[in-house]
């Protein structure tokens, strides 16, 4: 999946507009890895940056998880599949 496709993905599944998406997706892409010590981190700068409150922010930095692990399973699965 490419960036246009997962905001649009990340926007389905938040029910944000894709302005919020890209600006939700670009703070979080401001962390090399996702991992346990920087959901602290990337949950305060969602609450700053994209104005969301911190049960939100949680939500949307899970549902990020979900679809990064989503793709990574899928390459996995099918590693010569179109990437569109």
């Amino acid at each position: 999946m490419n960036k246009n496709g997962f905001i649009k993905e990340l926007s389905r599944q938040t029910g944000y507009n894709v302005e919020k998406c890209i600006l939700i997706n670009n703070v979080i892409e401001n962390y090399f890895i996702f991992r346990r010590e920087n959901k602290d981190k990337i949950i305060k700068d969602l609450q700053i940056k994209a104005s969301l409150n911190e049960d939100d922010s949680e939500n949307v930095y899970d549902i990020w998880v979900k679809i990064i692990t989503e793709e990574i399973k899928n390459k996995l699965k099918h590693p010569f599949r179109s990437q569109n």
